[in-house]
């Protein structure tokens, strides 16, 4: 019985050993790292809103998010860090630098998503480690069409991410209709409405404008759905007005990484 007992023992132990190789491994978000690096990378915020505009159909000013990684205090015990880089998970190439030149990478967001950043070093002997972070981008749009009796806008919710997940949390509509002061000008019937990128209508207003008055119309919808949506206002009867949309794409807050600021 003490024979079986002790064979029992040495099957398990080399069992053990030989799972060991297989399950483990060099993953550099696990605290069994044993390589070399110490990746150290500070950065201050994890989310932001793009800014952009859309004027009588030309695209306006585009302000992105930008956010700078600092590697400058990671190191190696095989060497000197040669290479840093920084995958921004938009679907652009991954940026590459020299630490010794400039420590810090900086990119700039300009589609939404919630975009799963991986960040990497390698030293001078080939050794590489990397670790990620989530960073939540939102955007807001302010659409604007003069003069018009029919206003269509086009609202992508696609995600920009690699792998188009998670969608948005929401797709939030502010949109004023001005009938403006003209002479002899009369009340303008203005209708809304909201359709999902299937086609399927989700919402829609109705209203009567007078003369240099206005009217706005506020909905938020949760159903999301990616692709192009459609936010149209159209004029029944009456004059022409003026359509200001204020449209925010926005993905549910917490699905940010934590911030990582350097202290000091």
């Amino acid at each position: 019985m003490k024979k079986n007992i002790n064979l029992f023992v040495v099957l398990f132990s080399l069992l053990s050993a030989s799972l060991s190789g297989c399950l483990g491994g060099e993953d550099s978000d696990s605290s069994g790292y044993s390589g070399p690096i110490d990746l150290i990378v500070y950065y201050d915020t994890t989310s932001g809103m793009i800014e952009t505009t859309v004027n009588n159909g030309q695209q306006g000013p585009t302000t992105g998010v930008e956010i700078s990684f600092d590697y400058a205090d990671t190191t190696s015990d095989d060497g000197n860090i040669v290479k840093i880089t920084l995958n921004p998970d938009d679907g652009s190439t991954p940026i590459e630098a020299d630490p010794s030149d400039n420590a810090v990478i900086t990119y700039t967001w300009q589609t939404h998503g919630i975009f799963d950043v991986e960040m990497t070093a390698e030293d001078e002997a080939g050794n590489t480690r990397s670790t990620t972070v989530d960073i939540r981008v939102d955007m807001n749009i302010v659409w604007t069409d003069t003069n018009t009796n029919s206003a269509s806008m086009t609202i992508d919710a696609t995600p920009d991410c690699e792998d188009g997940l998670p969608l948005p949390d929401r797709i939030t509509i502010t949109s004023k209709v001005e009938n403006p002061n003209t002479f002899l000008g009369t009340n303008s019937e203005v209708s809304w409405t909201l359709q999902n990128p299937e086609g399927t209508e989700i919402a829609n207003n109705a209203g009567t404008i007078p003369n240099s008055g206005e009217e706005t119309w506020d909905y938020t919808t949760r159903d999301i759905v990616s692709g192009n949506w459609g936010l149209n206002v159209e004029v029944t009867e009456g004059d022409n007005v003026n359509v200001e949309n204020d449209v925010t794409i926005a993905y549910k807050e917490g699905l940010e990484g934590p911030v990582n600021p350097r202290q000091g």
